[in-house]
């Protein structure tokens, strides 16, 4: 069991490994999502959307997706582009930790074809779990933005980030962070033909997929527009809060 409980602790870290994203962005927050949070997020998304999916997806192997896509950056950290890390660098030292994960633990979990499977998106259930991967960025940031109004012209955001084409344009705009990570990440949000037949699935199965996928984002996102959001704890049952350590709204 020595390497079982080692694999155990090196998932442990991503639950103190926060997401870079809201980092660069200077979200301000008691706490913001780590890995592990995330990874949680999407087996939860991935869970309420089953019903509508087609009934030949394999959730076992979508689990193995989620719970090990991240785990490198147990050893790289979160990395992003913005930081002036280039993309040769991020895949170097990512295929050093993958490298290191499947010679370590592949006995315990089938991490070599968990990893490389998902990372080239070799079956329609990794192409799923990367799809609702984005959208888990653009609902994190709606939330975020529902919490609090983020200054987008906040002079500690990187300019990398703050000037990229994409933003500036929504700026223009007049769109904030919520609108920004929304429209930018419901763009991954499709299966095309070529991959339907890579997949050997249906154009009607391929858009049970994303319209799914694409109504449940959308509707956080409506919720966030019309200030509805963050209040779903208004109909909880009031006695059942009282040693609820955390001050109620």
């Amino acid at each position: 069991m020595e390497n079982e409980v080692k694999l155990f602790m090196v998932f442990d870290i991503l639950g103190d490994t926060e997401r870079t994203g809201p980092l660069l962005w200077q979200i301000k927050r008691e706490r913001l999502e780590d890995v592990k949070n995330h990874i949680f997020d999407l087996i939860l998304i991935t869970r309420i959307l089953k019903k509508f999916f087609p009934p030949t997806l394999d959730y076992d192997k979508m689990i193995d997706y989620i719970i090990c896509h991240d785990l490198p950056e147990a050893i790289t950290g979160d990395i992003t582009k913005f930081e002036g890390v280039s993309d040769e660098e991020r895949k170097r030292v990512t295929n050093l930790a993958i490298t290191y994960l499947i010679k370590r633990f592949d006995g315990i979990l089938p991490l070599n074809s968990i990893l490389n499977n998902y990372e080239n998106r070799a079956d329609i259930e990794a192409k799923v779990v990367h799809m609702i991967d984005k959208v888990h960025s653009s609902t994190t940031f709606i939330k975020y933005q529902s919490e609090q109004d983020i200054d987008i012209n906040n002079p500690n955001i990187i300019k990398e980030l703050r000037n990229h084409p994409f933003v500036v344009q929504k700026i223009a705009e007049g769109k904030d962070i919520a609108d920004i990570f929304f429209e930018f990440h419901m763009k991954a949000v499709d299966i095309t033909d070529e991959e339907c037949l890579k997949y050997g699935i249906s154009k009607s199965e391929a858009s049970k997929i994303t319209n799914a996928i694409r109504a449940f984002a959308s509707e956080i996102y409506s919720q966030k527009l019309r200030g509805k959001l963050l209040q779903f704890k208004k109909d909880f049952p009031k006695d059942a809060m009282r040693y609820n350590r955390k001050v109620q709204d």
